[in-house]
This record gives structure tokens, sequence and C-alpha cells, in this order.
């Protein structure tokens, strides 16, 4: 029997949470099982009692574990090297992010060790560690995206593979119409009232500056269509950006919270147009700036749902997204732009079944499977 290619998945981040960066770490997990390996995620314990394979969408074809997490200085650190000290034989730590103690100290071992950068380091240790790993003849650089790998081996002198996101297509089968969508969310759920039959245009995402909310709420304040906003950490979150959409005279936009990644889909498919308004800077949470480089998870998601999309005209979205082709490419911060976009396709139907067709067809294309399977083959 062909021996499998073990990898442990080792995160701090804390399951489930509202964060993206979670959603991409379950994806993967499952489709480096999906591609043959053989999975363990381990990962810092809740305090959720939630079903986490249910909660994200994902087959339950890896293993999943949460070690104690002991409340001291360091906390982060001593978890990553426990969970390291676990593991026999040959085997790979996959880690993302920050967490570099693991990778580091797998090597230290005698493993192989991968780690997935999302942006450039952010203070010396983190330098030093990232470049240690990945010249290490058993470590590996994996990079988000092109941009980003240009931006490593021009300013770090270090090789990476440049690997962007991707979507898991079956979460997106069977493809429902939208009247079929919007009948299983059911017209409270969805939190709009009798809107009749005006059109929906559908945001997903975080609620925090450099996502070009303001902008899109100007941009469809004199619409005829409602803005649908499915995202927010909290309630208090949400409640901030609704007063924002009010003052802005966008009386159109209405929220609906934090969904969790299994219920995402049904939204997707009950929009007649999706959008991405990402400002001309856009930041994290924490507020590091991602333009040059950044690998949405919602615009694989919003392809594979088959719907027109509205997205910024930024040059890290145009690796994927091509003008007048998958999808319309406005400016940034531009909220005319925005309005005349959405308005271009609201009254031409031709135009929005090409461009959902063609979105689909992007997204066959970019599937976490795929993903998984170029990263290992770093494997053999």
């Amino acid at each position: 029997m062909e021996n499998k290619t073990r990898l442990t998945y080792i995160t701090t981040t804390t399951f489930p949470t509202s964060k993206a960066s979670s959603i991409q770490v379950m994806q993967m997990c499952a489709a480096f099982a999906e591609a043959g390996a053989m999975v363990k995620l381990v990962a810092r314990p809740s305090d959720s009692n939630a079903d986490v394979f249910d909660h994200y969408g994902v087959a339950r074809n890896f293993s999943y574990e949460t070690p104690r997490w002991w409340n001291m200085p360091r906390a982060a650190d001593i978890f990553q090297v426990r969970a390291v000290w676990r593991e026999r034989g040959d085997w790979i730590c996959y880690s993302r992010g920050r967490d570099l103690t693991a990778p580091f100290v797998a090597l230290l071992r005698g493993a192989r060790a991968w780690v997935e950068a999302h942006g450039r380091p952010l203070t010396a240790r983190e330098k030093l560690m990232l470049t240690w790993i990945a010249r290490h003849p058993r470590g590996r650089l994996i990079v988000i995206s092109p941009p980003l790998q240009e931006i490593y081996q021009r300013e770090f002198k270090l090789e990476s593979l440049a690997a962007p996101d991707g979507v898991d297509l079956k979460r997106f089968e069977p493809r429902l119409s939208k009247e079929d969508a919007r009948e299983k969310l059911g017209v409270g759920q969805i939190g709009v009232g009798q809107v009749g039959n005006l059109p929906y245009i559908v945001y997903v995402g975080g609620l925090y500056e450099g996502r070009g909310l303001e902008t899109l709420f100007k941009g469809v304040a004199a619409l005829p269509a409602q803005l649908l906003i499915v995202g927010g950490r909290d309630s208090d979150e949400v409640a901030a950006w609704r007063e924002k959409a009010k003052v802005l005279g966008a009386g159109n936009v209405h929220f609906v919270g934090y969904q969790s990644p299994a219920r995402v889909p049904l939204y997707l498919f009950a929009a007649d147009i999706l959008v991405m308004p990402y400002s001309a800077r856009t930041l994290t949470p924490s507020g590091e700036e991602t333009t040059q480089w950044m690998s949405p998870l919602k615009l694989y998601e919003y392809l594979a749902a088959g719907r027109p999309i509205v997205a910024s005209d930024l040059p890290a979205l145009r690796y994927v997204l091509r003008d007048n082709e998958n999808a319309l490419l406005a400016a940034p911060d531009d909220e005319r732009a925005l309005r005349d976009s959405f308005d271009q396709l609201l009254k031409d139907e031709s135009l929005r079944e090409r461009l959902a067709a063609n979105a689909r067809a992007s997204a066959e294309r970019s599937t976490w499977l795929a993903r998984a399977k170029k990263i290992l083959e770093c494997a053999n």
C-alpha cells in the first residue's frame, strides 16, 4: 500500500470564527485530504460547541484536535512547540501567517515545514524566521499571489511558490436560481421585507475601513435596487455600519449580519449582482495594507456562484478578473463609476448573462483542490 503524505496543520486560530482566515484553513485541510494526504488540523481550543465541519461546510476527511491552551506568557509559542513535539516519523508541518514557531521547531526536529505567507513580515523576528524556513532544504515558503511572490523575491531575496486562493465548487452544487435561493432563505430571514421585484445587489465580507463600503452606500442610494450586506463580527459593528448607511442617504441597504460559510452560497445565489468595492488602499482588520497582493476568498466564491460581478479596478484583482469579460471593473473610491456599472448591468440582461457564465468558468479553473495538489507536488 502506498504511504500517504502526513500533513499536520498547526494554527493558533480558534474555530469557528468570523475571520476569513479560518475559512481558508478549513478549506485547505479538506483539499489536502481530498488530494491524497493524511491531514490533521491542530487548533487552539474554543468555547463554542459548534460542529466546525458543518459550520464551514467542509468534508469530514481530516482529523481535528484542540489540545490544551496554557494561559501564560508566550502561550502561542508554547502551544505550537507542544503540537510539534507530539508528531513522529516523516511528516509535514504546515502553518500560515504569523504562526512561525511550529515550522521553525519542526525543521529543528527533522520534519518538513511549509509556511503560507499572506503579507510581508512585520517584525525582525518574523523576517529572520521566514528567511530561515524558506532557505532550509526541508522548508518551503508559499505566498498568496504572484505580486506577493515578486515582493519576497525583490525585497527579501526569497524563493516561493505562488498559490492564490480558490473555491470548493461542491459547495455551489446544485446551482440554484435566484428565486430558489430567496425561497430557501425566506424573505424575513433576508431581512429586507416585501421589496417587490427590485433586484438584489449583494456584498459578503468584513465591515471595516478599506472595503469601500461608504462608496458603495453612496453608489446605490439612488438606484432602483436593494443592497444586501452579509457580514459583521458582532451586532455592535453591524449597527455602526447601518448608521453610516443611513447618514449617507442609502435607505435601500439591509444588513443580515454574520452568516456561517455553509450558508453564504445561498446569499450569493440570491443576488442579481455581486459587488467587491475595495478602496484604493485596502486594509485588514488589524490595519495592514494588502492592496498590492491580496487574494480575496470571496472573489472565488463570487465566481463560483455564477452571478455578474462589479469590482474595484485594482492590479491584484486583475490577475483573476477581466473587465467586460468575467466582471465589470470600476475605479476604486468612485461612487459614480460604481453606480454606472450597476446601472449598465441592471439595464442589459445579455451582459449579465455573459459575465455570469464567464465568471463560473473562471471558478472552475481556481479550486482549492487544484491549489492543494500544486502545493503537495513539493512533497515529491
